[in-house]
Formats: structure tokens, C-alpha cells, sequence
């Protein structure tokens, strides 16, 4: 979790929203995964939390593999291009909302963040602009509301 910036940015979806403000991850299982291709060799194999990080940077529409991680941004730009563009849940919502989140508390919390540059070749991510960090907050149904600084409506 070094050399995060301060803030992150996500745009929340529906459910998150009508939770009060909170990050809830799609699945509530371990962030996991076996190897998958394309993959670029050699690879480690088994479950591992770096299959994770490369199968949920896929999670875009279209895609339909959920995990336990919530996707974030450092850049509030792409957060208010997902929060205007791209909701996923494809439901329409009045108000959108993106929350910045503060990085410097993710040990506090027990939070683990996982850069996806870290863990995938440059040719293999999926949205390089979005320079996606992961949360995962394991063993715990949604995200603490302690997490969330601040709360934009776009």
C-alpha cells in the first residue's frame, strides 16, 4: 500500500448510494482467483489475490466476474466519467455521487489495495487510464463509512 496518493475517487452505484454512502464490493467472498488467459508466462498457480486483481480490472460491462474488491481511481475525472457514463447497473439515477476516499487510514481499517499496474503487464490492462487501484476489506459485507472523506454530486 506505499506511494498511494492521499485521495481516491469511485462513482458509487445505486446500491451504495441508497446504503448511505458506503463501498459494498459484488461478492462477499475471499479476493481470490485462479489463473486465466491471456496471461503472460511464467505464472503462479492456484488462487491467488493477483488472478483477483487481473479478473476484477475485466469487471467492466460486459464482464460478469464479480469480486470482493471495489474498483478506485486517483484521478476524479475518471470517477466522474464512470458516475456519468458508465453505470453498470444500467439503472437510471437522478444524482449521481462520487466519493473520495482517504488512502492514509486503509491501515487503520484493514483495508488492502492492490494498484492493478502492480500486478499487470501494461499490455494486459484493461482501462490504463484509469490507473485502478482495488480495495479489498476482508471478511466484511461493505466497506467502514469511515473511509469516505467527502461526498460529490455530478
Amino acid at each position: 500500500m506505499n506511494n498511494l496518493p492521499r485521495y481516491l475517487y469511485r462513482a458509487l452505484r445505486p446500491a451504495e448510494i441508497s446504503a448511505g454512502y458506503v463501498l459494498i464490493p459484488k461478492a462477499q467472498k475471499p479476493f481470490l482467483a485462479h489463473p486465466r488467459l491471456p496471461q503472460i508466462l511464467a505464472w503462479n498457480l492456484g488462487e491467488k489475490p493477483e488472478h483477483a486483481v487481473r479478473e476484477h480490472q475485466w469487471d467492466k460491462p460486459g464482464n460478469q466476474y464479480e469480486t470482493s474488491g471495489v474498483s478506485t481511481t486517483p484521478h476524479f475525472h475518471r470517477a466522474r466519467y464512470y458516475a456519468e457514463y458508465c453505470d453498470p447497473t444500467r439503472m437510471i439515477v437522478a444524482t449521481k455521487f462520487i466519493a473520495t476516499i482517504d488512502a492514509t487510514i486503509f491501515g487503520a481499517l484493514g483495508i488492502c489495495a492492490h494498484r492493478v499496474a502492480d500486478y499487470v503487464p501494461s499490455s494486459l490492462i484493461s482501462v490504463p487510464e484509469d490507473d485502478e487501484i482495488i480495495l479489498v476489506c476482508p471478511a466484511a459485507p461493505h466497506f467502514p463509512k469511515e473511509l469516505i472523506v467527502g461526498i460529490t454530486s455530478v
